[in-house]
């Protein structure tokens, strides 16, 4: 078991957030069907995302610590009404949640199997 340091602060010191605010961000399940390396770049895979009504492309740097054959297949939780951007040419439509330990990535995800699209709370 992980345990915490005392040392560190639990949380980010910013202001205080209203459940409303957390509200506006729609959180969904999604299932990573595939995941390819972008050329000229050590950090992005370009994944295709099933959300259930509709698959989804996604741009995530996790390629330092994720190749593209240990993820396809996985749950994740994606950021579902992000606006679109375009990184190394390529279009992004939402973002997977990961953890950051400042040693690597690890992707958030669920302990039983879910139907993509589901809302997450």
């Amino acid at each position: 078991m992980i345990k915490a340091n005392p040392e560190k602060p639990p949380h980010k010191q910013s202001p205080l957030n209203q459940i409303k605010d957390f509200e506006k961000i729609d959180l969904r399940t999604g299932i990573i069907l595939s995941a390819e390396k972008i050329e000229k770049s050590k950090k992005l895979l370009k994944l295709t995302i099933d959300l259930g009504a509709e698959e989804r492309q996604i741009i995530a740097g996790i390629a330092k610590d994720y190749s593209p054959d240990q993820i396809i297949g996985k749950q994740v939780i994606v950021v579902a009404n992000l606006k679109e951007a375009t990184l190394m040419g390529e279009i992004s439509q939402g973002m997977i949640l990961a953890a950051n330990n400042k040693k690597n990535l690890v992707l958030s995800g669920f302990d039983r199997e879910i139907m993509p699209g589901n809302p997450v709370k």
